[in-house]
This record gives structure tokens, C-alpha cells and sequence, in this order.
């Protein structure tokens, strides 16, 4: 089985999803997503826009709704992560990157 890769992110209204992620529905578990990263090779990173956001983008988000996160720019700090999802939930957006374990574990050492 190949393992998911990166693609190229095109976002809508600072939205998007992977073509390759599976559509989960509301009855999956975290830890079935979480299985599926590890048969992918890797582990979830999220990143919460409320916690990550600068403070004026969070205002206008929750405080006055608007919906458009475009300028929201997250950033996953592991090695040769990728973006698999920014998406809206009941505690606001959150950005969901794929991290490979393998890539970690070549880069110590080194």
C-alpha cells in the first residue's frame, strides 16, 4: 500500500481538504483516525486556529463570523509534514497535518 503524500493545496475560503483522506463520518473514533495514520506511516498534528491564530484574525472569527480563515497560514514545525486538512468543528477551525515517523527517525543522528 502507498502511503498518503502531499498535494497541492488549494483553499476556499481558507478551507481544504486532501483528495486522498478518507470522509469520515461522525460515528468514527479517534482512535480509528488514528490507526489510519500509523498504517500510513505516520501520526495527526493538530493545530488549533483559537490557539495559534494572531489575536485580530480570532476576533473576527468568533466574535464577529466571519467564516473566512484565508489569512490563517499554520505551520507544522515536524519533519517533512504536510497538510491534510483545515476544516471548521464545534471549537472553531483546526488545521490537521500529516507527520511521517520515518522522516524523524532519518533526520536524528544526522
Amino acid at each position: 500500500m502507498k502511503s498518503i503524500q502531499a498535494a497541492t493545496v488549494e483553499r476556499e475560503e481558507g478551507y481544504w481538504t486532501h483528495p486522498d483522506l478518507p470522509e469520515w463520518d461522525e460515528g468514527v473514533t479517534r482512535v480509528e483516525c488514528e490507526a489510519w495514520a500509523a498504517r500510513q506511516g505516520g501520526e495527526f498534528v493538530a493545530i488549533w486556529f483559537e490557539l495559534d491564530a494572531p489575536e485580530n484574525q480570532i476576533e473576527r472569527y468568533f466574535d464577529e463570523g466571519d467564516n473566512d480563515i484565508s489569512d490563517w497560514n499554520p505551520v507544522c514545525d515536524k519533519a517533512g509534514s504536510f497538510l491534510l486538512s483545515i476544516h471548521d468543528t464545534e471549537d472553531g477551525p483546526v488545521a490537521l497535518f500529516f507527520a511521517p515517523k520515518d522522516k524523524e527517525l532519518a533526520t536524528v543522528g544526522k
